[in-house]
């Protein structure tokens, strides 16, 4: 298994810096647009409760609603402060061995990947392996960069698929590889992501698969400002049925 995309996945490269900044200014805006509607959500859903003696089972259904809003504004907040977090300069990097830090996040990815019945296939090749792929990084942005990567990566794939990846090096540059499959164009509701376009099944309805999107979007951003801040970057191809995303991160050496 290589890193590089198959042909018919080379048909858009990824975003400059200027046009990932673009994405991201835009992602701030739409993240503050998408707290009002919770938020005015819960103000309501209170004061129609304070105001007016409602039946116990129609204060529960209320609160069951305002329970949920919250939980999407607890998340919206959390994204917001990672994504924030991930555009400053790292402090502390270490010297890490890259395919080591992905096969455990990887291994921990992999619950929640079962319970969405979805498999993850992992090949690192040998330069990478056995202490020879090292990448300076701090080692909690690594490990977040890369979570952010396969959540990305499993919001978008169907069921019964496999995300495959790949490490490998070349050069002076380490290289992850990602394959995410996607259903065809008659089979689910096309989402933009950033700038690019990727298939997303539209059975959780408007409203979940509109949060779907912007969860994914979050992802694919703070992963990317992860990667950026380590001087590496992040580039997405796409192509009929599949996703590529490839990571670049410069490999260091140590001294004999």
């Amino acid at each position: 298994m290589s890193t590089a995309a198959s042909p018919a996945l080379r048909a858009t490269p990824g975003p400059g810096r200027e046009t990932a900044e673009a994405e991201y200014q835009q992602l701030m805006h739409d993240i503050f647009h998408e707290l009002s509607q919770p938020l005015s959500t819960l103000t309501c859903l209170l004061e129609v409760n304070l105001l007016v003696s409602r039946p116990a089972k129609s204060t529960r259904h209320d609160l069951q609603i305002a329970l949920k809003q919250i939980h999407w504004v607890v998340r919206l907040f959390r994204s917001l402060r990672e994504l924030v977090e991930a555009g400053e300069l790292p402090q502390d990097r270490q010297v890490l061995n890259l395919a080591d830090c992905l096969r455990e996040v990887v291994a921990d990815f992999l619950p929640v990947a079962a319970k969405r019945n979805v498999k993850v296939a992992l090949f690192c090749e040998a330069n990478v392996s056995s202490g020879k792929g090292l990448v300076s990084f701090q080692a909690s942005r690594l490990r977040q960069g890369l979570l952010h990567l396969l959540e990305f990566a499993l919001e978008g794939c169907p069921g019964g698929t496999e995300i495959q990846i790949t490490a490998g090096a070349a050069g002076d540059v380490a290289r992850v590889g990602l394959v995410i499959p996607t259903v065809s164009a008659p089979e689910v509701a096309v989402a933009k992501v950033g700038s690019h376009w990727t298939n997303m099944a539209s059975a959780d309805g408007p409203v979940n698969g509109k949060q779907r999107e912007l969860k994914r979007r979050l992802a694919l951003a703070i992963a990317r400002r992860s990667f950026e801040g380590a001087d590496g970057s992040l580039q997405v191809q796409h192509g009929a049925n599949a996703l590529c995303l490839e990571v670049r991160l410069p490999l260091v050496s140590l001294p004999q």
